[in-house]
């Protein structure tokens, strides 16, 4: 898994074959300059910040939330590093492991970061009634404070993905003040108070989140930019030309011509990242016709992937031929993978007597024409496929309620250990998986692997996993997603795009 700046010389080829490893190669540049604003481009309105009250944090949402919550530990590259905590130990048993705090950390509303924080969160998060999905966190039994700066994870089962799951920086891991989410739910909500490098402001709604920077940041030096504006900007073209005309210094953007275009600007670079993770659609297991395993099978058999990528994607990524794809060092090269196969699908839907299904898409113009695209697959083999469709804000709660038979998703590349993204999508420890599947062939390989200290052992259980996912046809996932920002050369220190994400922590101006 890599991050390249790419600039005219031709991204299509690059972003296929120069992935070649994990990591970040910094931009060789001189000594970081403190100051500025950095503009960042969102797809779309922001789902809040309370954890229990959003359930999920979308792309848009995680970034602001990430600059100003923060994890025990991170990724920097294939490497976790210390942030909140600075030491991890595993117990001779492996039945727990002692995390040791940063010393002198406060949130930014002054109370200090302690033990008893990290134990109110993951208590909080991990309650039955909370709501949000912990299959990240399910082999986790409690959570204590030892003394002030030192909290025991207790395990259920030895966990060799422990420490990377804590890693991940996402929902169950932002840590917020407790006195603040305590005090106002609502309030923090609208306005997360944590112990990141930027400080919440202002979340002007349609428009834009404001973060300014924190004079107290616990690491020295950081971060460098004064204040950090998140612009709500959910028209590609709109997106694009803001970034070209300097109005924006930095944003994703999902599509190719786009992506082709900015290529050849002299004046703009486009920063490509590729790693686990996917184009994906969820069926409802729980409804028909989903509920049957040959209506998901055949519309996985119907889906031409090539040609969408050939026609949308303009050959800037490539089909999937497993879960994790060929830049994981979990890469299963031999399995068996359910793809485009029209003779099959027709025969399927044949058997079925017929299929009439509805597609949930998100209602901006890349959504609509993989709908369209998607129609067209199952008309060529005899289906009926309607489309509703949704804002992207509203999709999460669409999934997350089940009210829809097919729905536009993204497999996440969560990075790390592979237990993290297998549990959370498709593992059933937590609570039911939006697919609303039968997760018991998956959550046995799954607790095998978690205990399993040998890792060619393990790459095999997680092939086996993804070996249950084809044959049972839990979701669709055809095409890898690669991940494009484009971005001005000023702006510098952009971290590898690992979920799509734009992590501000580190990035400052050279003008």
């Amino acid at each position: 898994m890599t991050t390249h700046r790419i600039g005219a010389s031709g991204i299509a080829g690059a972003v296929i074959l120069a992935l070649a490893h994990w990591g970040f190669v910094p931009d060789a540049a001189a000594e970081p300059k403190p100051g500025g604003t950095l503009t960042v481009a969102s797809e779309a309105e922001f789902s809040g910040f309370n954890h229990t009250q959003a359930r999920i944090f979308n792309q848009n949402t995680s970034g602001p939330a990430s600059a100003v919550m923060e994890t025990l530990f991170a990724y920097e590259g294939k490497d976790i590093v210390p942030r909140l905590a600075t030491e991890f130990a595993e117990a001779p048993d492996r039945l727990s492991a002692q995390v040791k705090l940063r010393p002198g950390v406060k949130f930014h509303d002054g109370t200090p970061f302690d033990a008893d924080a990290v134990v109110d969160h993951y208590q909080r998060l991990m309650a039955p009634d909370s709501g949000v999905n912990t299959s990240i966190l399910s082999p986790i039994a409690s959570v204590e404070t030892v003394d002030e700066l030192t909290v025991r994870f207790n395990l259920k089962e030895p966990w060799t993905a422990l420490q990377s799951a804590l890693a991940l920086e996402s929902l169950v891991n932002f840590i917020g003040s407790p006195t603040a989410l305590q005090k106002d739910p609502e309030g923090f909500h609208r306005h997360p108070v944590g112990t990141g490098p930027f400080v919440f402001k202002e979340w002007r709604a349609g428009d834009r989140v404001i973060l300014a920077r924190n004079p107290d940041y616990w690491e020295q030096g950081l971060p460098y930019l004064d204040q950090v504006v998140f612009r709500i900007l959910p028209d590609a073209n709109t997106r694009y030309q803001s970034i070209r005309s300097g109005e924006v210094d930095i944003g994703r953007m999902d599509t190719a011509n786009h992506v082709l275009d900015a290529a050849k600007e002299p004046n703009l670079e486009v920063i490509s990242y590729e790693g686990s993770g996917g184009f994906m659609w969820n069926f409802n297991h729980s409804k028909p016709p989903f509920d049957d395993a040959r209506a998901r099978q055949a519309v996985v058999h119907a889906f031409n992937a090539q040609a969408m990528i050939d026609t949308m994607f303009l050959g800037t990524t490539t089909p999937t031929t497993d879960l994790l794809g060929p830049n994981s060092e979990w890469f299963c090269k031999d399995i068996p993978w359910r793809g485009y196969d029209p003779q099959a699908a027709s025969a399927l839907v044949k058997d079925l007597g017929g299929l009439k299904f509805e597609l949930v898409t998100v209602n901006n113009p890349a959504g609509r024409r993989q709908a369209a695209m998607i129609q067209q697959f199952g008309k060529s083999v005899g289906m009926d496929v309607g489309i509703r469709m949704v804002e992207q804000s509203q999709n999460v709660r669409t999934g997350l309620s089940g009210d829809y038979q097919m729905d536009v998703w993204r497999f996440s590349d969560i990075g790390g250990d592979p237990d993290l993204v297998l549990s959370y999508y498709f593992g059933g420890a937590a609570g039911e998986p939006v697919t609303r599947h039968d997760t018991q062939r998956i959550d046995a390989l799954l607790e095998q692997a978690r205990g399993e200290t040998d890792q060619a052992k393990r790459h095999q259980l997680y092939c086996d996993v993804a070996q249950v996912f084809s044959e049972e046809a839990i979701a669709l996932i055809p095409i890898r997603a690669t991940y494009n920002a484009i971005s001005h050369p000023y702006v510098k220190g952009v971290p590898p795009l690992q979920n799509s994400l734009i992590r501000v922590r580190g990035i400052w101006l050279d003008k």
